[in-house]
């Protein structure tokens, strides 16, 4: 009885930060009210603060779980190293993660092009993502690129951007494409690499 009950909490909670999520994405975080997520996850107003204290939290925990199941892509098995074969494995499984959330993609394009709400996540959000670039960093040193740090941020900057206009337009987004392209280009950069050494 006592485990059917704590399912049921979960389900709910579950059910009010997808509910959250879709609101978030279609209205923006401020104009969306807790009475709003409330009724669209069939719960009562006050019900709502027994699974959050406040709006602020229920974006947080969106933001916050999401990002750190994308960010786990880079080093799936944590142990702390990258290795080729989980660097292109990332790029595919990103992929395929991008396919599926593009709700979540909207809502966090929105976040970053709103510095008051960008400013409420931004230090932990950095927090969380700051050992998986230094993972991805190291993977690029021991690659052999020059610049492993800038290729951090050149890499992730080509996910952006094919994450945002996938999310703006799937129905024309040419995703298998455009993954194909970015795996293409890193393994003509470490065959490059190779060769020189």
């Amino acid at each position: 009885m006592k485990e059917t009950k704590r399912k049921t909490q979960e389900d709910k909670r579950a059910l009010v930060l997808q509910k959250a999520l879709e609101l978030f994405a279609d209205k923006g975080f401020h104009s969306t009210t807790t009475a709003e997520i409330a009724k669209a996850a069939g719960i009562a107003k006050g019900s709502l603060f027994n699974y959050f204290e406040n709006k602020e939290q229920l974006l947080r925990t969106i933001v916050f779980d999401t990002m750190l199941q994308m960010a786990e892509l880079i080093d799936p098995n944590h142990d702390g190293v990258v290795t080729e074969e989980e660097f292109f494995g990332m790029i595919r499984n990103t992929f395929e993660w991008v396919g599926k959330k593009r709700e979540f993609l909207l809502l966090y394009f929105s976040i970053v092009s709103q510095p008051t709400v960008y400013n409420l996540l931004c230090a932990e959000l950095w927090e969380i993502l700051d050992p998986y670039l230094k993972q991805l960093g190291a993977f690029f040193r021991q690659s052999g690129f020059e610049d492993p740090e800038t290729e951090v941020r050149y890499f992730l900057a080509m996910l952006d951007g094919m994450s945002i206009n996938y999310a703006m337009d799937p129905g024309n987004f040419p995703i298998e494409k455009i993954e194909k392209k970015i795996t293409l280009y890193y393994k003509y950069q470490l065959q490059e690499i190779n060769q020189e050494h």
